[in-house]
């Protein structure tokens, strides 16, 4: 499968750590997804921001296939009135509540518990990410 131009060549590395740093779970419906049979329930990374090119460690959430779906969905329906999202994020606008459900599902997999290891592996991610992005800047 050709690579996607618009994601970050290390799309598969950065995608694995969000959907470990959750702990698997799906942020917006709560699933465990890591042991899964159906294909409504395999984890992706959704970015918040819609850009494919931004990888902000805050701007990536893990959503089960059946929620990213519906989220996109609801994203493209209301594209020329994104503040006017209400449909699936309750009278908030979509940044508002996907942040909002970004840190309640953080909390939740207990991630922040160990505050050391979570501050860690965010310096070790963001590192990896500014090296990736010297290295394939010095290839163009």
């Amino acid at each position: 499968m050709a690579h996607d131009s618009r994601y970050h060549p290390e799309w598969e590395t950065i995608s694995r750590y969000i959907r470990e740093l959750f702990n698997y779970f799906c942020a917006k419906c709560g699933n465990n997804c890591r042991n899964i049979k159906d294909k409504k329930m395999i984890l992706q990374v959704h970015h918040i921001d819609e850009n494919p090119e931004n990888n902000d460690i805050e701007n990536l959430i893990p959503l089960c296939a059946s929620c990213h779906l519906k989220i996109e969905g609801e994203a493209r329906l209301h594209a020329p009135y994104r503040e006017k999202q209400m449909e699936l994020f309750e009278n908030q606008t979509y940044y508002t509540q996907m942040r909002e459900m970004r840190n309640d599902a953080l909390a939740k997999s207990r991630c922040l518990n160990d505050k050391s290891k979570y501050d860690r592996d965010l310096d070790a991610y963001e590192t990896s990410v500014l090296e990736w992005e010297n290295m394939y800047s010095d290839k163009s």
